[in-house]
């Protein structure tokens, strides 16, 4: 699979929190279909954005939850916390 991150992964001054979290967005799960996988990659790059913008810690381990609770809810109807609701709207905002 073509993978359009990969270039700026060799970059020597990216932390490897967001290399992760890159890889992560641009591979595509065997569940998702190209669409899914889409829309949860534009949500991880939103919130990536969103926590270097606030300078914020870069979680991998709650990328990646959030990524799949985020396809979970869309996709699946699966419901969570309010808390964490209002947190993916947040990132899903920009």
């Amino acid at each position: 699979m073509d993978n359009p991150a990969k270039p700026f992964l060799n970059d020597p001054n990216m932390p490897e929190e967001e290399k992760k979290v890159l890889v992560d967005a641009n591979t595509r799960k065997e569940w998702e279909s190209t669409g899914q996988w889409m829309k949860r990659k534009e949500f991880l790059l939103k919130m990536l954005s969103y926590h270097k913008q606030n300078n914020l810690k870069i979680d991998v381990d709650k990328f990646a939850k959030m990524g799949h609770m985020y396809y979970n809810m869309k996709y699946l109807s699966c419901t969570y916390s309010e808390q964490v609701v209002e947190e993916m709207r947040m990132y899903e905002q920009g």
